[in-house]
């Protein structure tokens, strides 16, 4: 992976701590049960041209892709990504620092797109997986080829029922939940529930609505978001069929422009239809 900054693992086991009041003073005992340990690691990218590099990252965020066209014989024109609660996908991940590697298994992961005008598109995943070992040595980190970065440029191609929108900025988060279960013999971590969310800040337009009406009557747009390249081409393209508000909108001075941010979640109609994120080739 291409990271923004230095990923440092966060292990944790389970513990017992057995109090001592048999005199005054007495420090509580502690029992490490090093069963189960759990990983949880912050990978913090940028959005790149590169589906390589998030293939397996949205597997494990319970994404399935549907690949155009579907034979791998034919060359690939686009994948488009849908929720699929259900994923029994795993990954492994090795974490390597200059002198130790982390070797975790069974991970999930949530992930966030976001950014503003004129900046990259971040994307964040957060895993969790299971403590497998720790392997000290050293070891060669080296740089990748990442290709071009994506950027939020001034034709964006994002719009709400249609209609273009002037956002100052976006972010757009999964919302996984994601669980771990203790068995005698399996330490599963699973993804239980997710909630799309979809924020958005936006200037307000002289008589324009501001969204306090839409709010009011509970009534869902589409949203649909173009990521393109420095040549105008669409490489991601992020679309809602229903996006509802779901706080009231919150009012902000910019510099003596006003802009209003306002929060969505992606509702579904029949099961896993809250979000389609495509890839162009």
């Amino acid at each position: 992976m291409k990271l923004e900054s230095v990923v440092v693992p966060e292990i944790e086991f389970d513990k017992i701590e057995i109090p001592n009041f048999s005199f005054f003073g007495g420090a509580k005992d502690v029992v490490t049960l090093a069963d189960w340990g759990q990983a949880k690691i912050n990978l913090k990218t940028s959005l790149y041209k590169n589906i390589d590099f998030y293939k397996t990252l949205f597997a494990i965020c319970n994404l399935t892709g549907t690949r155009d066209p579907a034979s791998e014989d034919g060359e690939l024109k686009s994948i488009a990504y849908k929720p699929d609660t259900h994923s029994a996908k795993t990954a492994s991940v090795d974490i390597a620092l200059p002198d130790r590697l982390f070797k975790i298994q069974g991970a999930k992961s949530d992930f966030k797109l976001s950014g503003k005008v004129g900046e990259k598109i971040s994307a964040e995943f957060n895993i969790s997986g299971a403590y497998v070992d720790r392997v000290m040595g050293t070891q060669n980190i080296t740089d990748v080829d990442a290709g071009e970065a994506l950027l939020i440029r001034r034709l964006g191609g994002m719009t709400l029922n249609g209609n273009s929108v002037n956002l100052s900025e976006f972010s757009f988060e999964m919302g996984n939940k994601i669980s771990f279960s203790k068995f005698t013999n399996i330490g599963e971590f699973y993804m239980s529930d997710y909630e799309p969310k979809l924020t958005l800040k936006m200037r307000l337009e002289a008589g324009g609505s501001d969204g306090f009406d839409e709010f009011k009557a509970g009534s869902s747009m589409s949203f649909v978001a173009e990521f393109k390249d420095s040549k105008n081409k669409t490489i991601f393209k992020l679309e809602i069929p229903k996006a509802k508000l779901s706080e009231q909108p919150k009012f902000e001075d910019s510099d003596g422009i006003f802009v209003i941010e306002r929060t969505f979640v992606a509702v579904n109609e029949t099961g896993d239809d809250n979000f389609t994120l495509t890839y162009f080739a």
